[in-house]
């Protein structure tokens, strides 16, 4: 009964109040009554006075407030955060590629047939052979065209860029060894010569 009629005093702070709620609610409890939190929050939400309304609404949607404050936008091409899909690197870089891939794509062809012009002519032993050309367009297909993300490209520059440098670094002790090599040759014949 004293639950249903629950109400915060004028004169009452916050903490009496909540002392005050918690007693009744543990009283409950030893009689075999429980209510969820949730109930409970709105319970002492419905019994602060007018005055606290507001207050109680933002205390109530502190999280969604929160997000729309922080929300930035996502770039649905790198799921990143900060900009939209038309400001997004990776997809002007997939058009700078694109570009050059169109003019690869379309290739011209010019085939030629050698035929004899006529059957009956070359019974007749005429060695005169006209030629037919064709012109085509030669267009790839989907199934052979290979795309590649940014992310693949810059992995496969970083791996090509590391084995440039191992190639380079194992240049160079090459060199230092045949220097050294023909240094000990020199060595050898001026001896072999005394």
């Amino acid at each position: 009964h004293e639950y249903e009629l629950f109400l915060m005093h004028d004169n009452e702070s916050i903490s009496d109040m909540f002392t005050r709620f918690t007693m009744i609610i543990n009283s409950l409890k030893n009689l075999g009554k429980s209510y969820s939190n949730q109930e409970l929050v709105r319970k002492i939400l419905r019994c602060l006075p007018k005055n606290w309304t507001p207050k109680a609404l933002k205390k109530k949607f502190p999280q969604e407030e929160e997000s729309r404050k922080r929300e930035e936008p996502t770039c649905y091409e790198c799921k990143k955060s900060g900009h939209f899909k038309n400001e997004c690197p990776n997809l002007k870089k997939k058009a700078q590629f694109k570009k050059k891939d169109e003019y690869s794509k379309r290739k011209k062809a010019m085939v030629a047939t050698w035929d004899d012009s006529d059957p009956s002519s070359s019974e007749e032993g005429s060695d005169e052979e006209v030629a037919n050309i064709d012109f085509m367009e030669i267009e790839d297909e989907d199934e052979n065209e290979v795309n590649f993300t940014f992310d693949e490209l810059q992995n496969a520059y970083e791996n090509l860029f590391n084995e440039y440098e191992n190639v380079c670094l194992r240049n160079k002790s090459l060199k230092k060894n045949a220097i050294s090599m023909s240094k000990e040759i020199e060595n050898l014949k001026s001896e072999i010569s005394k």
